[in-house]
């Protein structure tokens, strides 16, 4: 008969503790794996959801893969107890908990990134990632690549700086880990300090120290000062609130293995929990929250997409048999008596994007994190009723049309284009690659990021000593049109005061003289270019609004009200 608890528990003995809470820790951890790749596997299939897509969901797995294998590793210590190697385990919790703390602390930080990126987008609304030349070639000396290193930091956004510093300090990792190994007897007959001991003091060495250094870093300092900047943020994806339990379910984490490992008090207690499962709570609760709250968002969705199809459907039935059909400000009721029985209609939706929209904008940059949407349609809608309004006027058709190709230009280097546009709408791929082959070749001419010639040409005017000349904010030969200010601003310059966003689009409709330094001078524009460009694009975007923000911002309205 097997015992439930072995007497000399986990005595690091070179025998398996297979008693009875031995293999319910392996039964444990087999089923909440089992669960974990399953619920990996599902959100990887999603990553693409609008409900998920800002999460930068592979980066997210990235961390939570990382840190399950050191899951894994604490579950089956009891078990294993002796004969998991000491050097092995030092590897382990030298690597894979401070990479794959690391990685979730980068991913944690998007939150805040997006917040006030989207904060901006309020007030700021031409906002473009310029295009950077990929000059140069073969491999260089160390100039070329301290160049491409500056290059790259000048061309990526906030979050990827951010990664960019995590990798660094995942390189040191594991350069301090090496040093340590190399140099400690603890783990092999070699090196300059410390002594050749047993596995059980072999786990108690000045050594281990470091490896949990990310992991106080994180519950300590960054976690909290994160919690405390996202603190006015009320997200409605619950973002926040994962990043509070994340942090504070480990914060014990530390201190529990400091005193578990470098005291003797605990000795009783190391029998049956080995110092490292005081990191379990903190990590199982990371992976818990980075799977469970995009999976519910996932399927709140979906739900959400079905109801309305369904309501649609009733009320075009409805609609079919009878004579007058409704007109008021809700769309249909189903006799389902579902929760989102009552919807309001496109036609309130319209009134408000026409009218006045800064309350809806405030609420899906804020709340919903996707300004971006509102943006576009008000942008789109300014650029046809422009169109209806000042093209007729304009005796020079081809100067008309080169006018509204520049403002509709601006809106798809600024709001649809993956690789300017810092939030990229999301529309469907036929629909982007029709845009794509209409504006791609002006795209490259506009955006390209001036004086970036690799040092390996003779023509180079950047050293990885001096940075490049940059472009004034607004009077940049690159964004120029003639006669006027082309109007899109670099996000590599400083950003200007903050002004309401306009929907008729003004600024986009300027006069044209012939100007040699103009960047679309003598372009051909694409026969395909016409006054319905963004259509579907536009009847998209609208949809996804209506369906989702808009009703969630009238009943967020209503209840507002409610409370009031």
């Amino acid at each position: 008969m097997v015992r439930y608890l072995n007497p000399g528990g986990h005595d690091l003995a070179e025998t398996e503790n297979l008693d009875g809470y031995g293999i319910s820790l392996i039964v444990v951890i087999v089923l909440y794996s089992i669960f974990f790749y399953a619920a990996c596997i599902f959100l990887w299939l999603q990553r693409n959801n609008p409900a998920i897509r800002m999460r930068k969901i592979p980066l997210a797995l990235l961390s939570i893969l990382v840190l399950h294998v050191y899951l894994v590793i604490i579950f089956v210590l009891y078990p294993l107890n002796g004969t998991f190697p000491c050097g092995l385990e030092f590897w382990v919790m030298s690597i894979y908990l401070p990479i794959g703390i690391g990685l979730f602390q980068a991913q944690n930080q998007q939150l805040l990134i997006v917040s006030r990126e989207q904060n901006l987008l309020k007030g700021i609304d031409e906002l473009y990632r310029p295009l950077y030349p990929n000059h140069g070639g073969g491999l260089g000396g160390p100039e070329y690549w301290i160049w491409r290193l500056k290059l790259w930091w000048r061309s990526v956004n906030t979050q990827n700086k951010y990664e960019g510093l995590v990798f660094v300090g995942m390189v040191v990792q594991f350069v301090v880990s090496l040093v340590i190994y190399s140099i400690s007897r603890q783990f092999h007959d070699y090196g300059i300090v410390s002594h050749h001991t047993s596995p059980g003091m072999c786990r108690k060495g000045w050594e281990w120290a470091p490896s949990i250094v990310w992991q106080f870093l994180w519950n300590f300092f960054f976690g909290p000062y994160l919690l405390w900047k996202i603190k006015p943020i009320h997200d409605i994806y619950h973002w926040r609130l994962q990043t509070w339990l994340s942090v504070l379910a480990g914060l014990l984490g530390t201190p529990l293995w400091l005193a578990a490992v470098y005291t003797d008090s605990f000795a009783s207690v190391n029998k049956y929990w080995a110092p490292p499962m005081w990191f379990m709570p903190g990590l199982m609760m990371m992976e818990l929250v980075t799977l469970i709250f995009p999976i519910m968002q996932v399927f709140k969705h979906n739900k959400a997409a079905r109801e309305t199809q369904d309501i649609l459907a009733d009320f075009d039935a409805k609609k079919l048999h009878s004579e007058e059909p409704s007109t008021t400000g809700s769309l249909a009721t189903r006799s389902t008596g579902s929760k989102r029985g009552k919807m309001f209609s496109m036609e309130s939706l319209d009134e408000c994007l026409t009218t006045c929209c800064d309350g809806l904008q405030v609420y899906a940059s804020c709340m919903e994190l996707n300004g971006e949407n509102i943006i576009f349609l008000t942008r789109v809608l300014g650029f046809e009723r422009k169109w209806d309004m000042d093209f007729p006027k304009i005796r020079d058709r081809s100067r008309a049309r080169m006018g509204m190709f520049r403002a509709a230009l601006s809106i798809y280097v600024t709001l649809v284009h993956s690789d300017t546009a810092s939030y990229p709408i999301n529309i469907e791929s036929p629909i982007y690659a029709t845009l794509e082959s209409i504006f791609g070749a002006a795209t490259k001419l506009v955006a390209s990021r001036r004086n970036s010639e690799s040092p390996l040409t003779p023509i180079s005017s950047v050293t990885p000593w001096d940075e490049p000349q940059q472009e004034p904010l607004i009077e940049s030969p690159m964004l120029e049109s003639p006669g006027g200010t082309y109007p899109m601003r670099n996000m590599s310059s400083t950003p200007p005061a903050r002004r309401s966003i306009d929907n008729d689009s003004r600024e986009h409709i300027i006069p044209l003289d012939d100007d040699p330094q103009d960047s679309l001078a003598g372009f051909q524009i694409p026969a395909e270019f016409g006054e319905h460009v963004f259509d579907a694009a536009f009847k998209s975007i609208k949809y996804m609004v209506w369906s989702e923000t808009w009703q969630r911002y009238m009943n967020w309205r209503r209840s507002s009200v409610t409370v009031v």
